[in-house]
C-alpha cells in the first residue's frame, strides 16, 4: 500500500499549484488586469492539460489500489470466518492477518474529505470569478444564444485559441448592440473593446477549468465512497477479531484443557482425535482440483529446502573455518583452536540465516514467506547466544557452555516448528507435555554434568532455565499447554537478550582495560598535576565508555523484558493484545496511584538514566574545579581533598534524584493531594524525632560547606581517621587501624576534633630517645639524621612522605634521672604516619647501637642479707 499512497501524495502536490498558482494582482486599471487575467487563466488552463494526464494514470493506480485492498479484505475474511476453535495457531494467524491489515489501512488512510473540501474551494472559487466577470458592463447575457458554450476540458489549446479568435470577432458589435437598447440607461463604467474580448476569453478559459475541477471533485467523491465502504469492512472484520483473540487468550491463559492425566486414561480417544486433525490438516488428497499453498506437497518440500540449506551451511562453515584456520596466520593460535567446534556451529548458523534472508526474497508462496520469517528470527537468536558464547568462555569450557544450552534452544526449535507448520491443538496436547518433561530432566542432567566447568554466570542462567521449563512442564501437564508453550518462548527470548547484554558488559570490559586505561594513563601523564587529584575515571577520557556502561546497557536490559514477552507474544499473533496488556493498570486507585507494567518499567529504566546524570554532574564538576585550582596554583600538585567538593556533590544528588522522583510521582499518577495526606500524617508521629534528624542535618551541611573536606584526616577522642563520606546525618571515618567509625554530626560539633590535614597533610611527630651522660648531642643528631634521610620517599601520588623543608631535627628535651632525654622529631604524611614511625625509630635504635652510643635504662641492685641468730636460740 505504500507505493499507491505516495502517487496520491504526490497528485495532491501537484494539483495545488495547478489550482491555486494562477492569480492576478491590483494593476493600474481595469483592462489591464483583465489582460494579465486572460494570460494567467491561459497559462493555468495549459499546466491543467498536462495535469489531468498524469491525474488520470494516478487514478488508474489508486483505483487498482483499491481493488487489491478489496480482493484482501475479502481473502482474509473468507480465512478468518472460516478457522476452527481448536486451531489456535491457525486462527491466530488469520486474526493477526486481518489486524494487520486494519492497521495498515488506517495508517496509510489518504485524506479524501481534506481534498475535496479543497475541490469544492476551488469550484466556489471559479464560480465566483465567472460571475464576477459577467457581470461587468455591458453584462454578459445569461441565455443560451448569448452565453459563450463552455469548451470541452480536453480541448487542445491549438483549437481553443482558433474558437476563441472566431467567437472574438462578432462580440464587440454584439455587445454594443446589447449597450445600445432603447429605454435602458447606459452604466457609467463601460468596458472597451478591447476588455470585451479578454472579459470573453477569462469566461471561456474559467469555465474550462471549472468543469475540469468539478470531473475531478466527481472523480474523487466515487473513489472515496468506495474507501468508506473498504473502511466498514475492515472495521467489522477487526472487531471479529479481537473477539477471537479474547477467546483465544481465555483458552491460553484461563480456561485450558483437561489435564495430561486425564488425557493418559482416555490414551486411544485421545490419538485418534489427534490422527484425525492431522489428516484434516495435512492431507491434500480431496484438494487436487483447488491445490492449496499450506498442505501436502508445499510444507514436505519446504522441510527438504530447508535439510538442503543446512546440509550446504554445514558444508560451507567447515570449509570457510578449517581453510581459514590453516592459511591466516593470526588464527593459528591455540585459543582459535580450542573453539574450532563452537566457531564452525556459530559460521554454519550465520551462513544458514543469510541463505534463507536471501532465498526469502525470491519466494511467492504464503507459507514460505511465514515459515522462512520465523527460521531466519530463530536463527539470529541462536547466532547471538553463540557468539555470546565464544567471546566470553575459555576454551575449555566453550563445549561444556553448548551443551549446556542445548535443551532451550532444541525446545525453541521445535515450538517455532509447531508455529510454521500449524499443529492442532489436539496433537500439541497429546505430545508437547512427555517431550517436555524429557527435555527438562536433559536439562537437569547436563547442569548437573557440567556445572563445574562453565562461568557462574552461565550457571545461574541455566538454572533460570531449568526452573522455566520445570514451571512449563507442570503447567502442560496441568492442561496449559499453549500457556506453556508461550512462558518457553518468552524465555527462549529473554535468554538471548541476557546473553547479548553480558557479552556487550565483557566487550565493554575489554575495551576499558585495552584502550580507556591507556588513553587514561597518558592523559595523567600530560596531566600530573590533575592526575594527583583524580584518583579515579577522569570524563573527558572515559564519558563514552560511561555512557554505554552507565546508562545505554541497562537501560536497554531493563527494556528487554517488555520486548522479549512482545516478541514471544507473537508465536499467537497477540502483539496487540500484549501491548494492550503492557499500558493496562493493574492497580488503579483514582486519585491516588495507577501502575501499569509499561510505567514501572519506565521508572526502572529512570533509574538508570538519572543516575549517570548524577554521576556525570558531579564528575564534570570535579574536573573543572580543579582544572581551575590548578591554573590558580601555577600547575603544582593539587590534591582532591584540598578543594571541597561535598557539599556541592550532595546539592547536585539531591536536584537529580528530587527530580526523578518528581518524574517518577507524574508517571504514576501520585496527586500531590495525596502525597500532601501522606506527609501531614508522618508529620504528627514522628514530630519529636525528627529534632535529631534536623539537627543532624544542619551540622552536615556546616560540615560540607568546609570545615571537613572528604581525604581530611582528623582526630577525635583520641582516634585518628580519615573522613570517607560526610552525609546530612553522620561522617564516616576509616580509623587508621583499618576500623570504620561513623560519628554523628551533632556528636562531632559537641566534641573538639582536630583537622590534621586543613592546614597541609603533614603531621609533627615527636620520638623521645635517651642517651648516656658524656655523649656528645651533636653527634648523636648527626649520625641519627644521615640515617633517617634514607628513608626519605614518595608516596603513590608523588608527594614526598616526610617534609623537606622542615626534615629532621634531634633536639634535647630534658636532663633525666639517668640519661639525656632527647626527641627526635619530622613532619610526615598523616597516612603514612604509623608505617614510618615503626621504621624511624628501628632505624634510630640500629644506628645509635652500631655507633657505640649507649642508651641509658633504669638499674636497681638489690642486696639480701642474712640475719644472724641470737646466741640463746643457737644453744637451744
Amino acid at each position: 500500500m505504500k507505493t499507491p499512497k505516495k502517487i496520491l501524495l504526490l497528485a495532491f502536490l501537484l494539483l495545488i499549484p495547478m489550482l491555486t498558482a494562477r492569480a492576478v494582482l491590483k494593476e493600474r486599471d481595469l483592462q489591464t488586469t483583465l489582460g494579465v487575467l486572460r494570460v494567467e487563466l491561459q497559462k493555468a488552463y495549459e499546466d491543467q492539460q498536462v495535469m489531468m494526464k498524469r491525474m488520470e494514470a494516478m487514478n488508474t493506480a489508486q483505483h487498482q489500489n483499491l481493488v487489491r485492498i478489496m480482493e484482501r479484505s475479502s481473502q482474509i475474511s473468507l480465512m478468518l470466518y472460516s478457522q476452527k476453535q481448536n486451531y489456535t495457531f491457525d486462527l491466530t494467524f488469520a486474526c493477526g492477518q486481518a489486524t494487520q491489515l486494519y492497521r495498515e489501512f488506517n495508517t496509510q488512510r489518504v485524506p479524501y474529505d481534506r481534498i475535496i473540501q479543497r475541490l469544492d474551494t476551488e469550484v466556489k472559487r471559479y464560480e465566483g470569478l465567472i460571475a464576477t466577470l459577467k457581470g461587468l458592463p455591458p453584462a454578459m447575457e445569461q441565455d443560451s444564444q448569448t452565453v459563450i458554450q463552455v469548451i470541452d476540458s480536453l480541448m487542445p489549446i491549438d483549437s481553443l485559441a482558433a474558437e476563441l479568435t472566431a467567437s472574438m470577432a462578432a462580440t464587440p458589435a454584439a455587445q454594443a448592440k446589447a449597450g445600445a437598447k432603447k429605454d435602458e440607461p447606459r452604466h457609467p463604467l463601460q468596458l472597451t473593446e478591447q476588455g470585451i474580448r479578454d472579459r470573453a476569453e477569462c469566461v471561456k478559459y474559467a469555465e474550462a477549468l471549472l468543469e475540469n475541477v468539478v470531473a475531478m471533485r466527481d472523480k474523487v467523491e466515487q473513489d472515496n465512497q468506495h474507501y468508506q465502504e473498504i473502511a466498514a469492512s475492515l472495521k467489522d472484520l477487526y472487531d471479529y477479531a479481537n473477539t477471537r483473540y479474547h477467546d483465544i487468550q481465555q483458552s491460553i491463559f484461563r480456561n485450558g484443557e483437561n489435564s495430561y492425566f486425564t488425557t493418559l486414561l482416555q490414551l486411544p480417544q485421545a490419538i485418534k482425535r489427534a490422527q484425525q486433525d492431522v489428516d484434516d490438516k495435512y492431507s491434500d488428497k480431496d484438494y487436487r482440483e483447488a491445490h492449496s499453498e499450506w498442505r501436502g506437497p508445499v510444507v514436505y518440500g519446504f522441510v527438504l529446502f530447508i535439510v538442503f540449506y543446512l546440509v550446504v551451511a554445514t558444508v560451507l562453515s567447515n570449509l570457510v573455518v578449517r581453510l581459514s584456520m590453516r592459511f591466516v596466520k593470526r588464527l593459528k593460535t591455540e585459543r582459535i583452536r580450542s573453539r574450532k567446534a563452537a566457531i564452525i556451529i556459530a559460521v554454519g548458523v550465520l551462513v544458514f540465516a543469510v541463505s534463507i534472508m536471501v532465498a526469502q526474497h525470491f519466494m511467492y508462496h504464503d507459507f514460505l514467506v511465514m515459515a522462512t520469517g520465523l527460521l531466519v528470527e530463530f536463527a539470529w537468536m541462536l547466532l547471538a547466544i553463540c557468539v555470546s558464547l565464544l567471546i566470553r568462555v575459555s576454551g575449555e569450557q566453550v563445549k561444556s557452555a553448548f551443551r549446556i544450552y542445548m535443551p532451550i534452544i532444541l525446545m525453541g526449535l521445535i515450538i517455532i516448528s509447531f508455529r510454521i507448520v500449524f499443529i492442532p491443538n489436539y496433537l500439541v496436547s497429546l505430545i508437547f507435555p512427555p517431550v517436555l518433561l524429557v527435555f527438562t530432566l536433559w536439562q537437569w542432567w547436563v547442569i548437573r554434568r557440567h556445572n563445574d566447568n562453565i562461568p557462574r554466570s552461565d550457571i545461574f542462567y541455566t538454572w533460570i532455565s531449568l526452573a522455566v521449563m520445570a514451571a512449563s512442564c507442570v503447567l502442560a501437564w496441568a492442561g496449559y499447554v499453549l500457556f506453556s508453550v508461550q512462558v518457553l518462548i518468552w524465555w527462549l527470548f529473554q535468554l538471548t537478550a541476557i546473553q547479548t547484554i553480558t557479552c556487550i558488559f565483557d566487550l565493554l570490559d575489554l575495551y576499558y582495560n585495552s584502550r580507556v586505561k591507556r588513553r587514561l594513563k597518558a592523559y595523567r601523564a600530560r596531566h600530573k598535576s590533575l592526575y594527583v587529584a583524580q584518583q579515579g575515571k577522569i570524563i573527558s577520557v572515559s564519558w563514552w565508555f560511561d555512557l554505554v556502561h552507565r546508562a545505554l546497557v541497562p537501560v536497554t536490559a531493563v527494556f528487554s523484558v517488555l520486548y522479549c514477552i512482545w516478541l514471544a507474544a507473537g508465536v499467537f499473533d497477540l502483539k496487540d493484545a500484549c501491548m494492550a496488556a503492557f499500558v493496562y493498570p493493574f492497580l488503579n486507585v483514582p486519585g491516588v496511584i495507577s501502575l501499569s507494567l509499561f510505567k514501572l518499567v519506565v521508572v526502572a529504566a529512570a533509574f538508570f538514566v538519572f543516575s549517570y546524570l548524577n554521576y556525570l554532574c558531579k564528575a564534570v564538576y570535579r574536573h573543572v574545579r580543579l582544572k581551575n585550582a590548578m591554573r590558580r596554583n601555577g600547575g603544582k600538585l593539587i590534591r582532591q581533598n584540598e578543594i571541597n567538593l561535598t557539599l556541592a556533590n550532595n546539592v547536585m544528588s539531591i536536584l537529580v534524584w528530587g527530580t526523578y522522583a518528581i518524574a517518577a510521582t507524574v508517571l504514576l499518577n501520585i496527586p500531590k493531594s495525596g502525597i500532601s495526606i501522606v506527609t501531614a500524617g508522618l508529620a504528627t508521629g514522628v514530630g519529636f524525632a525528627m529534632k535529631d534528624l534536623l539537627n543532624n542535618f544542619f551540622y552536615g551541611v556546616s560540615l560540607m560547606a568546609g570545615r571537613i573536606r572528604v581525604g581530611d584526616y582528623i582526630e577525635c577522642d583520641g582516634v585518628q581517621g580519615k573522613v570517607e563520606s560526610i552525609t546530612y546525618q553522620s561522617t564516616q571515618v576509616a580509623t587508621l587501624d583499618g576500623a570504620v567509625m561513623a560519628i554523628l554530626n551533632s556528636s562531632l560539633f559537641a566534641k573538639n576534633f582536630k583537622n590534621l590535614t586543613r592546614n597541609h597533610s603533614y603531621e609533627l611527630v615527636k620520638i623521645p630517645v635517651g642517651v648516656a651522660y658524656g655523649t656528645s648531642v651533636s653527634r648523636v643528631r648527626e649520625v641519627v639524621v644521615e640515617e633517617l634521610q634514607k628513608l626519605q620517599r614518595k608516596d603513590r601520588f608523588g608527594r614526598n612522605v616526610i617534609d623537606e623543608e622542615k626534615g629532621f631535627n634531634v633536639l634535647l628535651s630534658d636532663f633525666g634521672e639517668s640519661s639525656v632525654d632527647l626527641f627526635v622529631t619530622y613532619w610526615v604524611l598523616v597516612g603514612e604516619k604509623i608505617v614510618f614511625t615503626y621504621k624511624a625509630k628501628e632505624v634510630i635504635y640500629e644506628t645509635l647501637s652500631r655507633h657505640g652510643i649507649e642508651i641509658p635504662f633504669p638499674q636497681r641492685e638489690v642486696t639480701v642479707k642474712r640475719a644472724e641468730l641470737p646466741e640463746t636460740n643457737k644453744t637451744v
